[in-house]
C-alpha cells in the first residue's frame, strides 16, 4: 500500500519520492525551494511539523542522509562530511533555482559548508543548534588536533558496543535531546536504525573539524537558531551559550543569532511555536 501511495504521487505530483546517490528525497508543497537537512542520526522524518507548515508556501526537499534513519549507508573516500557535501551539492546543481537550506545537527554544518562553497546556489541559511566547531563549544582551548584522540576513543567505543549497550547508551542520552516525551522512542530508533560506523564517522568528523575561520568567506544570510536549557542544571545561562554562538560565528559577514527559550537540542519538536515564527520571518 506504502509504494502504491508514493507511486500515485510521484506520477501526479503531490508528493515525490527520490532516491538521489544515496540521498532520500521528498518533495512536497509548491513555491520557492527549501531543503531541510537533518541531524545525526536522523531520518528526514524530523521535519514533518515544520514541513507540513512551510509547504503551504514553499516547496520543500526534505533529505535523509546515506546510513542515517534506515537510509541505506554509502561509500564515503572522502570521508562523511565530504562525501554528504558531494552529494547535496550534485542535488543543489539539480534546481534551476536559489535554494534556502534548513539544517540541523551536522546537517547545519553541511549547510555552512554549502554557503561558502555554492555561494550562487544558496539563498539563505538556516543552522539549528550547531557550531563551526563543535569541540570548542565545550571546551574553549580544544583545536582540530588536540581533538582527534579523544574523537578516535568515542568513534572506537560506539562501533564495539553490542546492540544492546548502544540502545541503553541512546536510552540515557535522548532526554538531554528533547523535552518532547512523545519523540523520544521515534529519535531512539532512529539511531538504532541508522548505520553504526557512519553515525561514529560523522561525530568524528564534528568533532575535529574547525569551521571558524572559513565562515570569512561566508556571505550567505544565516539565521542560527541555538539552544541552551539542557546545559541549566550545569550552569549554564542564554546569555553564556549565546556569547559562544557569537564567538563562534563571529566571521560570518551577515549572521543573526536568536537563543530558543526552553528548548533542547531538537528545538523544533521542544518549542515548535517559537522555532517557526523565526523561520518564517527569516525565508520571508
Amino acid at each position: 500500500m506504502k509504494k502504491l501511495f508514493l507511486l500515485y504521487f510521484i506520477l501526479f505530483g503531490g508528493l515525490s519520492t527520490a532516491f538521489t546517490q544515496g540521498l532520500d528525497v521528498q518533495v512536497s508543497g509548491e513555491g520557492p525551494k527549501i531543503i531541510l537537512i537533518p541531524g545525526l542520526a536522523s531520518s528526514g522524518e524530523v521535519w514533518d511539523e515544520t514541513v507540513a507548515q512551510l509547504s503551504k508556501n514553499f516547496e520543500c526537499h526534505v533529505l535523509t542522509l546515506p546510513g542515517f534513519g534506515g537510509n541505506p549507508k554509502v561509500e564515503m573516500p572522502e570521508g562523511f562530511l565530504g562525501a554528504m557535501e558531494s552529494l547535496i551539492t550534485n542535488y543543489i546543481n539539480e534546481q534551476t533555482e536559489k535554494v534556502t537550506l534548513i539544517g540541523h545537527s551536522v546537517g547545519g554544518f553541511i549547510s555552512l559548508r554549502l554557503s561558502r562553497s555554492i555561494p550562487d546556489k544558496i539563498n539563505r541559511a538556516i543552522i539549528v543548534d550547531s557550531y563551526p566547531f563543535y569541540s570548542a563549544a565545550f571546551n574553549p582551548a580544544a583545536t582540530a588536533e588536540n581533538m582527534v584522540a579523544m574523537a578516535s576513543q568515542m568513534k572506537e567505543l560506539m562501533i564495539a558496543q553490542s546492540p544492546e549497550q548502544f540502545r541503553a547508551q541512546q536510552e540515557i542520552s535522548m532526554p538531554v535531546m528533547t523535552t518532547n516525551q512523545e519523540k523520544l522512542p521515534t529519535a531512539v530508533n532512529w539511531s538504532l536504525e541508522s548505520d553504526r560506523e557512519t553515525t561514529a564517522q560523522a561525530l568524528f568528523e564534528l568533532m575535529t573539524t574547525d569551521y571558524r575561520d572559513e565562515l570569512a568567506e561566508v556571505s550567505t544570510p544565516i539565521l542560527v537558531l541555538g539552544a541552551w536549557h539542557s546545559g541549566k542544571a550545569y550552569g549554564w545561562t542564554e546569555e553564556s551559550v549565546k556569547k559562544t554562538f557569537e564567538t563562534q560565528y563571529q566571521l560570518a559577514k551577515n549572521v543573526q543569532i536568536e537563543m530558543a527559550p526552553t528548548a533542547h537540542h531538537f528545538i523544533m519538536w521542544d518549542n515548535p511555536e517559537w522555532f517557526m515564527e523565526k523561520v518564517t520571518a527569516f525565508i520571508k
